[in-house]
């Protein structure tokens, strides 16, 4: 059994390059239309929840789903390298494949590989990703999701030929090599956009229990609100799956699904289905007799959002970043991160994982608030507070110091949000918690994004490091039904000013010295409060053989279909 630590981070990707990196043109292993014999046993997956639609989904809730039945031109190695998967090769910079003007607009070009088809056998072409970009343009303008960043850029898709893809961008753009845009077969999703009801296109079968895609499995069955059932797509641009068959199921009880890889009914547990206690009683039934394998490595910043909109905050001494300081002040991370993954050292003062080869620099430039009941109470005396008789800081414009701390009911979220709820009360704050239910279904963008108070939340650290939170554009408003990453409404002209750099800058040591100054200011006007660096527990069977170490990066899932029986 393997017991994955974060300081063997490094060593554990340098050993796994060669057996996890994702097969490339020449490697893939079989081929089109080339089934494995071992294609007849099911791979049963748990989950943590059930993902809304193909489309939606985050690293630590839902996120297989999306390597599973989906697949885009390209992607990204665990080494952060982009190598191409619908595509015949990823383009390179300043090539006839990736053009950069001197106005800063690029051109990027991708040539298809040769037979693709879509699920139902009808072929792919580069026609479909023209449409896609008009696709994913509606479904913006409705407000059935936001726009990313790498969708505000795209200018225009185009298809000289039915197996080149032309993208022109409306300025330099990193991730051009490997887009993450995820193509729409047109000839099944245009004629209900053509209808131009909104409604009905955003709740067309199609983006859940009827998707058709590329990706190595086709939906054979979805039962909404029980499981996902797929098989292999033998025609998988990168070649057929070696698993032949693939069942989803999903539950928000990590006790249930611990009881479920115990008894042998689930092979893998990924996606937070399991919590670090889950991982410990694990490690213990499985030490002795080498059942399975078990990786935890930070993939996760814990943190605090504060409300930042004067509508809804509550109290208004929460816009002071001296009170924000305080409130960090008087957490003691160090116990907490001991009391919730057993490792103190994973105390976060930044976004960056220390994994990061960047990390130390990102580090060196972020300000610092170590566990000192002394400085809070001088900030919160410098904000016009000080303690009553009961202990509680007051002052003569908002009286008791009331804070609303919201966190998730179950599990690891509502503990550490209860510790740290205690640390506020003994250190002068009155604070108040609210448990959310975990289902995604059931807490609306709204209830999210009008938070009076403090609330806990994950930051996934993939590609982009979550950042786009911080994003005046990523802000949910009514007229977007809520919709943003973005939902404590912070905004800061100079931060998005530096975020668009650091996406655009073609240069990777220029882009890293604008991370550094983001880091920077969101530290000094204490934007969000870091807590700890959180695990995702990944736990499959040693009968099983693929699945990647996790590392800060979504497609630990892109070898999914060279996952095998022994």
């Amino acid at each position: 059994m393997k017991w994955i630590r974060p300081w063997i981070v490094p060593l554990l990707v340098a050993i796994s390059v060669a057996a996890c990196t994702p097969a490339t043109p020449g490697t893939a292993p079989g081929g089109p239309g080339s089934p494995s014999p071992q294609a007849g046993r099911t791979l049963n997956i748990t989950m943590r929840v059930e993902p809304p639609t193909i489309l939606e989904g985050s690293v630590d809730r839902s996120a297989v789903h999306k390597p599973l039945f989906a697949a885009t031109l390209g992607a990204w190695s665990l080494q952060e390298e982009p190598y191409p998967v619908l595509a015949e090769a990823v383009p390179q910079l300043d090539t006839d494949q990736w053009k950069v003007s001197p106005d800063g607009r690029m051109e990027t070009v991708y040539r298809l590989r040769s037979g693709l088809t879509w699920h139902d056998g009808t072929p792919l072409t580069a026609e479909d990703f023209v449409f896609t970009l008009r696709a994913e343009r509606a479904r913006v303008e409705w407000g059935l999701e936001q726009s990313s960043a790498e969708l505000r850029q795209i200018d225009e898709i185009t298809a000289p030929d039915p197996s080149t893809v032309v993208i022109a961008w409306r300025q330099p753009y990193t991730e051009a090599a490997a887009p993450d845009l995820i193509p729409f077969p047109q000839h099944i999703v245009e004629p209900p956009l053509d209808q131009g009801d909104p409604e009905l296109f955003g709740n067309l079968p199609y983006w859940n229990v009827e998707w058709v895609g590329a990706g190595p499995y086709r939906i054979e069955g979805w039962e909404r609100g029980a499981y996902i059932e797929g098989t292999a797509f033998d025609d998988y641009a990168l070649g057929a799956p070696k698993i032949g068959n693939v069942r989803l199921t999903w539950g928000n009880d990590p006790n249930v699904n611990l009881t479920q890889m115990l008894a042998g009914t689930a092979d893998i547990a990924l996606d937070g289905s399991l919590r670090f206690e889950q991982a410990r009683t694990l490690k213990e039934r499985w030490q002795s007799d080498g059942e399975g394998t078990i990786m935890l490595n930070p993939t996760s910043l814990r943190y605090m959002q504060t409300q930042y909109r004067p509508d809804y905050v509550q109290p208004r001494a929460l816009l002071n970043p001296d009170v924000r300081a305080a409130i960090l002040h008087a957490i003691d991370r160090p116990t907490l991160a001991e009391t919730m993954i057993e490792d103190r050292t994973m105390v976060a003062d930044t976004v960056p994982p220390r994994t990061a080869a960047y990390y130390q620099a990102v580090d060196d430039a972020t300000s610092k608030f170590p566990y000192d009941l002394r400085r809070t109470e001088q900030l919160m005396a410098g904000a016009g507070f000080t303690k009553g008789s009961d202990g509680v800081y007051t002052s003569p414009e908002e009286e008791r110091f009331h804070v609303e701390v919201r966190g998730v009911s179950g599990g690891q979220e509502e503990q550490d949000t209860t510790i740290v709820n205690d640390f506020l009360h003994r250190a002068g704050f009155e604070g108040q918690i609210l448990l959310l239910p975990s289902s995604a279904r059931a807490v609306g963008d709204e209830i999210k994004g009008t938070f009076p108070g403090l609330t806990l939340n994950n930051n996934t650290l993939q590609r982009g490091l979550g950042l786009d939170k911080w994003h005046s554009s990523r802000i949910g408003r009514p007229e977007t039904n809520w919709v943003g990453g973005n939902r404590q409404g912070y905004a800061n002209p100079e931060y998005d000013r530096l975020h668009d750099l650091w996406r655009t800058t073609l240069n990777r040591t220029e882009a890293t010295q604008h991370l550094i100054q983001m880091m920077k200011l969101l530290s000094e006007e204490v934007a969000y409060l870091p807590l700890y660096y959180n695990f995702q527990v990944v736990a499959h069977t040693t009968e099983l053989t693929g699945p990647q170490s996790i590392t800060p990066d979504s497609t630990r899932y892109g070898n999914i279909h060279q996952w095998a029986w022994r």
